[in-house]
């Protein structure tokens, strides 16, 4: 984010806290500080991520400022279908839309949205949000945390699909949102370097025979994704992995929902395919774990769903939505060549061969799936 930006934001905080600004920096100030956290840069709307820190008072908040698709430098890149989408409606203000709706009706008991302070337009291609930094509770994701978030997953698609409760920029073509992330983002990024031999002669790789299994799989996924479009559809959080789902210090049983990722409807099931994956890919969850966790969300979800009178969407769709999640969006992309120029390492090591032991479990559930 340029400097002019982050002087308009501070000027802004500085009006709505009505405190003194220590400045744009990490160190102390009078009132407040503004301390900068970092972030993924492949997210083309996140501008800046801050934390406000009090002198006095409250111990902090969380900053996020969202801009347009059209100041995202690889906008161009975009497949064009999904870059219409992106530059012709409020997408980019996805998450800040959900927040200012409040999602009231649609969150079940046990979930809940960061209380929102403020959200404001900085100009006409920038907005902040001030939202609650929740104090997270030392819980571990062990096999109950996994099926209550599953039940509650299922219950919320039921309650936001019933209430027509996104944004007006949600997707509500069955089918269209996961071949866009496929055709959009897989497809013309992921699949031509993973599958390039020359990339298996990496040191890490060459002993892998992965390469013509994953060339196999992509060949077969617009069959996957025409399964997927006509299975039972629900309105989703679109990435519901552990990271996103808090744990409150205030409230070690239920969670807090962030980074509501642009989304709507997907198969039933799609947002356990992220509650698996997160902390796989994280090095956190090991595959057997979750091979063995697969059976218990899915059917814990499909609990939540029965709760909210959606019984007509049986376990079969609910795993059928998984298994399609966890091929289409990830399993073309554990795979972490991101590291592979770095330094070998003892450490690089164990994470490529973690992540190939991954990639491996998903190829043979992708040919499971469509062998079925």
């Amino acid at each position: 984010m340029d400097r002019g930006i982050k002087n308009q934001l501070a000027e802004r905080l500085t009006k709505l806290l009505g405190l003194d600004h220590g400045g744009v920096s990490s160190g102390a100030g009078p009132g407040w500080a503004l301390e900068e956290v970092g972030y993924a840069a492949n997210s083309p709307t996140t501008a800046g991520l801050y934390r406000i820190r009090f002198t006095s008072g409250w111990n902090s908040l969380f900053v996020k400022v969202l801009s347009t698709y059209e100041r995202w430098p690889m906008v161009h890149l975009l497949a064009e279908d999904f870059r219409a989408v992106a530059l012709g409606t409020d997408l980019w203000r996805y998450e800040a839309d959900v927040y200012l709706d409040g999602l009231s009706g649609s969150l079940p008991v046990g979930l809940r949205l960061p209380q929102v302070y403020c959200v404001e337009e900085l100009d006409r291609d920038h907005l902040v949000m001030v939202v609650e930094d929740v104090e997270t509770a030392p819980a571990p994701w062990d096999r109950e945390r996994y099926g209550h978030a599953a039940e509650l997953l299922g219950r919320l698609n039921a309650r936001l699909t019933r209430n027509d409760a996104l944004p007006a920029s949600a997707v509500r073509t069955p089918g269209w949102l996961t071949r866009s992330m496929f055709s959009g983002f897989v497809e013309r990024f992921a699949l031509p370097p993973l599958l390039d031999p020359a990339t298996w002669t990496h040191p890490l790789l060459a002993e892998s025979d992965l390469r013509q299994d994953l060339a196999d799989l992509a060949d077969r996924v617009p069959a996957l994704l025409d399964d997927l479009a006509r299975r039972p559809q629900l309105m989703s959080h679109g990435d519901a992995c552990p990271q996103n789902l808090l744990v409150p210090a205030d409230q070690p049983d239920g969670f807090v929902a962030i980074d509501w990722t642009a989304s709507g409807l997907v198969a039933a099931g799609d947002d356990l395919g992220q509650l698996l994956i997160g902390r796989a890919h994280s090095g956190e969850l090991g595959v057997a774990e979750l091979a063995e966790l697969r059976e218990l969300v899915i059917g814990r979800y499909h609990a939540g769903l029965v709760c909210e009178g959606r019984a007509d969407i049986d376990e079969d769709d609910v795993r059928a939505g998984l298994d399609g999640s966890l091929i289409a969006r990830n399993a073309f992309l554990s795979v972490p060549l991101d590291k592979l120029p770095e330094p070998l390492t003892d450490e690089l090591a164990a994470m490529v061969a973690q992540r190939l032991q991954l990639t491996r479990y998903l190829v043979g559930l992708g040919a499971a799936s469509l062998t079925a």
